[in-house]
């Protein structure tokens, strides 16, 4: 059942524990700042997070607050839940930022596993994401009305695949799947394919000059296994893993007319002829299978397998401090400019509507310029390489606020790339690089311990929220006080 955190200060809590020397140390630390400004935002969104628990029935639950504090904390430093843990069991400044007594200053792995499911069936990680910020943005003054967008590529805990190894693992789990489901149906497979993709097969482990004949083959075994189990009622015909190799086979398989047999040195030559053959790997789409594991796995040609995370931030040189606005995952094999709209309709739900919005030239074009500036946003962004101004053309200034039709505004973007200002004006984009550093090399972002879309878009929230929360904490350190590490929070 659900129980908000008590308010009551307790006067056994870890910092009235603790000697004066290190109670002092602990407030010229992160840990300081983090109880005084954090930690009360942490307590007044308890209660968006009560519908996670029964009202009225069952133990009571883990505070809340302290669970989302850790779960914070650990993507900042991106810890594992283990060290996350232990750092609560034993860290002085996280008893301290938390401000509780030093016996309950501990959660185990189950309960921050049973608190992100909780978080990933209720669709919290969102709200999370953006009751924090907006607190932040609220407490430290931030101007929103100038913001920068920009993506980063990120790779979730799955093995990058070969072809041949796409195509033997989604088999293998295929069967795997089968055998637990049906053990009937799964003696009646030839011994040939057990043989290749059985569990204790390394069928996949071709060495190069092997794995084009390899690749035949397998396509062949995608293609009997499909056609035996296709026509079953019943369990098997429902079978997430059987979906996923009808998909597989539609995707990297073209059915002939005419039955084509295994040549006399290919491993399935006691299989029999098929009509399947390989499909050229040009002629595989971007968007298609590339793990089992994780179904939104997509492939961008130039950066790989994997998901793409929007970021916009604010960019307003007058602020103490930048912070992350909005981040979406989005996939690999989509173009940034479909995010563009998208992301800044989200920013207006948040009420954190830019008046410009700064970005590179993948966010560009007419389109979006104009629809963008329906809803009052100015697009400061290189033309696209088809509407790119005319060296030998002398554009006039354009007005100060986009036209809001396709033509008008494809013409206002290469008059706006053609002044001479424009390039000082565009420089400040450069900033938001450093926030996908910060985010991939700090915090982990570039390769996560999750797979599987939600979770993956989870701990973008976390990570991002992390990241606002970091940046907050180092900005209300007086510089007087702060020492070497004081915002690591290890």
């Amino acid at each position: 059942m659900f129980r908000a955190t008590d308010a009551q200060r307790d006067i056994f809590s870890a910092g009235e524990l603790l000697s004066v020397e290190k109670k002092a140390a602990c407030e010229k630390s992160w840990a300081g700042v983090f109880r005084r400004q954090a930690l009360p935002i942490l307590l007044r969104a308890e209660p968006e997070f009560a519908d996670m628990f029964d009202l009225g029935h069952g133990r009571p639950n883990r505070s809340v607050a302290l669970v989302l504090g850790v779960l914070i904390l650990k993507e900042m430093k991106d810890l594992t839940d283990e060290e996350a843990e232990a750092a609560l069991d034993f860290d002085v400044r996280w008893w301290y930022a938390f401000d509780g007594r030093p016996e309950q200053m501990n959660v185990c792995q189950k309960t921050l596993h049973n608190f992100r499911d909780k978080l990933l069936k209720h669709e919290k990680g969102g709200l999370l994401f953006r009751r924090v910020t907006d607190a932040l943005i609220e407490a430290l003054s931030i101007e929103v009305n100038r913001q920068r967008l920009d993506s980063t590529h990120i790779l979730s805990n799955v093995a990058r695949l070969s072809r041949l190894r796409l195509m033997c693992e989604t088999i293998r789990v295929f069967l795997n799947a089968l055998r637990k489901a049906d053990r009937g149906l799964y003696a009646q497979i030839s011994a040939g394919i057990l043989k290749r993709h059985g569990e204790e097969s390394r069928y996949a482990d071709a060495r190069r000059e092997d794995g084009p004949r390899r690749l035949g083959v397998v396509a062949r075994d995608v293609y009997r296994l499909v056609e035996k189990f296709k026509g079953q009622q019943g369990a098997v015909k429902e079978l997430d893993e059987f979906k996923l190799l009808m998909r597989l086979m539609a995707e990297q398989c073209e059915v002939k007319e005419k039955a084509q047999s295994p040549k006399d040195d290919d491993d399935d030559v006691g299989d029999g002829p098929v009509p399947v053959e390989l499909k050229a790997a040009k002629e595989v789409g971007s968007g298609s299978l590339q793990t089992p594991h994780d179904l939104g796995v997509a492939y961008s040609g130039h950066k790989g397998k994997g998901y793409e995370v929007q970021i916009a931030e604010t960019c307003v040189v007058s602020n103490p401090v930048e912070m992350i606005t909005h981040v979406a995952v989005t996939s690999s094999c989509v173009s940034d400019a479909k995010a563009t709209v998208p992301m800044v309709k989200a920013l207006a739900d948040a009420g954190h509507k830019p008046d410009e919005l700064v970005a590179d030239t993948t966010y560009s074009g007419a389109e979006n310029a104009a629809t963008l500036a329906k809803d009052g946003v100015n697009l400061l962004a290189p033309a696209p390489a088809r509407g790119k101004p005319d060296p030998a053309k002398n554009y006039e200034r354009p007005q100060d606020r986009c036209p809001d039709t396709r033509q008008e505004a494809g013409e206002w973007l290469k008059a706006q790339e053609a002044q001479p200002d424009f390039q000082q004006r565009y420089a400040i984009r450069a900033g938001i690089e450093g926030t996908n550093s910060e985010l991939k090399r700090g915090s982990g972002l570039g390769r996560l311990r999750v797979r599987g879309e939600k979770r993956v878009e989870l701990v973008v929230y976390l990570k991002a929220t992390a990241c606002n929360l970091k940046r907050a904490l180092r900005c209300w350190l007086e510089p007087g006080q702060a020492v070497e590490g004081a915002v690591a929070i290890a």
